[in-house]
């Protein structure tokens, strides 16, 4: 259900049409003024089999906007006379199965500890806090270079110093999605994700026993770690929740799980009921798969994910050309107080593909990353 609609605000509505020839899927947003608007339709180019198509029913031609659309022209007469075949299959929603969302929970128990034992996460976001106001004028910058075409990443790094309180120096890296919008507000320290901190030994801080809420945590922090340090990421778990939970438990984890998952560098193996179990608790929340799919609003990281049936063995995995982080354990994915045992280790990429890779021996080799970790992110600030 729609949302109350301000009538004297332009409404703005998400779409998808699929191309009546191959039926790609192609995304648009069709805007209406409260007041005067050029309802038509566009002739685009289709990105799959390259032939143009109509997309009728725009109420204003020239203010609609496409999501990656070759849009050929823009027509405000009868779109029977535009001599294209038009777009049958449309659909209007407020669906995103695959926004990020990447935060990182200071309240949670911390990654990141000093040779002295002593949590270093909350000290790094206090460092961070102090030099806000400078990192927010390097982020300007870059938004009014942005702007002008001069400059783009995926993420903008910020690397502050600080010092425990045992006297040691360290170097912490802080990351945030790039948004060219002059219009937003000051940046905030928690509007940055902690993705390392220099000196810092993992393995003291995850090797051990913890219960299932601590383990899952903690995966949360490695994942957005590897969100910008490494090439790819990799998910493997037989089992996502248990089988006493109701679909909604199950939804919640799977919406936990796949909301930090970015679905060009993830790969997620688990067993084919636990696919099963996905598509049946989305079917009933009243959003079947078969339907998503058609319009290609599934999530990506399911949609491309793999299935194997004999292993029980449950790690994650940050993998770059020359190293890998492995996290590992025997607690399946789900929350709760019962205790588990996890482990930590960094190793080289050769030594993963042989002590892990090659024995999972997957039905389908390893994707190839839409892009490596040096080519999303760019430094935008040091102390």
């Amino acid at each position: 259900m729609d949302d109350f609609e301000n009538p004297f605000e332009s409404q703005h509505r998400k779409h998808v049409a699929n191309c009546p020839r191959c039926r790609t899927s192609h995304s648009y947003v069709d805007v209406k003024h409260p007041m005067v608007n050029d309802p038509g339709y566009w002739v685009v180019q289709c990105s799959g089999c390259s032939e143009p198509f109509c997309i009728a029913g725009l109420h204003d031609v020239f203010d609609s906007y496409g999501t990656s659309i070759v849009i050929l022209a823009r027509e405000e007469g009868d779109v029977r006379e535009a001599g294209h075949p038009v777009a049958q299959e449309v659909a209007r929603h407020s669906l995103d199965l695959n926004k990020l969302s990447l935060v990182y929970d200071y309240d949670t128990c911390p990654l990141y500890e000093c040779c002295c034992t002593r949590p270093l996460d909350i000290t790094a976001l206090q460092q961070l806090e102090k030099e806000i106001e400078a990192v927010n004028m390097q982020y300007r910058y870059r938004i009014a270079y942005g702007i002008k075409g001069r400059f783009y990443a995926q993420y903008v790094v910020a690397k502050v110093n600080l010092t425990c309180e045992c006297g040691v120096a360290h170097e912490a890296i802080f990351y945030r999605r790039f948004v060219m919008d002059l219009d937003q507000p000051p940046l905030k320290a928690a509007d940055f994700v902690l993705a390392d901190i220099s000196g810092a030994q993992l393995v003291d801080a995850l090797d051990g026993i913890r219960s299932k809420d601590d383990a899952m945590d903690l995966l949360a922090k490695l994942v957005l770690r590897w969100n910008l340090l490494a090439d790819q990421i990799m998910i493997a778990s037989p089992f996502i929740g248990h089988q006493f939970l109701s679909k909604d438990q199950q939804m919640a984890i799977w919406e936990w799980l796949l909301s930090m998952l970015d679905a060009r560098i993830a790969v997620f193996v688990t067993r084919s009921a636990s696919w099963k179990a996905y598509r049946e608790a989305m079917e009933k929340t009243g959003l079947p798969v078969d339907i998503l799919e058609q319009f290609s609003l599934e999530n990506k990281v399911v949609s491309t994910g793999q299935s194997k049936q004999d292993f029980h063995a449950k790690f994650y995995v940050g993998i770059s050309d020359d190293w890998c982080e492995v996290y590992s354990g025997s607690a399946n994915l789900v929350r709760g107080p019962s205790m588990e045992n996890t482990s930590f280790r960094r190793m080289t990429r050769e030594a993963f593909n042989q002590r892990y890779l090659s024995r999972m021996a997957l039905k389908e080799p390893l994707p190839a990353p839409e892009s490596k970790a040096d080519e999303r992110s760019v430094v935008m600030y040091r102390s």
